[in-house]
């Protein structure tokens, strides 16, 4: 390579690396979450800082979540998910393809399929 292509090279990655994209996942989401007792449907927000709120029979907020990609994880502690007595560690692992996200809630009580579609993605 010529000195003129890796400074290019050099300038494109830094001005890629100082670029601020927004994950797929950013946006409000219609979920549903398949359980032996029925669906819950529950509506998620998803914002770029990343943070994420749950809005079902209660609010949570969880902040421990990665947005990398079209993949998106998260985990919090929770009182009714779905149906806890007691406040329990639930995690989520999932994808997003376009408006729809797939993925599994994984708590003490079980595993249980999550599915979703876009309402409308956030500024």
């Amino acid at each position: 390579m010529t000195p003129l292509r890796y400074i290019t090279t050099l300038f494109l990655l830094l001005f890629l690396s100082s670029c601020d994209f927004t994950p797929v996942s950013v946006g409000v989401w219609d979920i549903t979450i398949e359980t032996e007792q029925g669906d819950r449907n529950t509506t998620w927000t998803i914002t770029d800082e990343p943070a994420l709120t749950i809005m079902g029979n209660s609010e949570l907020s969880v902040e421990e979540i990665d947005l990398a990609g079209s993949r998106i994880t998260w985990s919090t502690e929770a009182w009714d998910f779905p149906d806890a007595a007691t406040a329990e560690r639930v995690n989520f692992r999932g994808t997003v393809d376009g408006n729809r996200l797939a993925g599994t809630v994984y708590t003490q009580q079980g595993n249980f399929t999550v599915t979703g579609s876009r309402q409308w993605a956030l500024p």
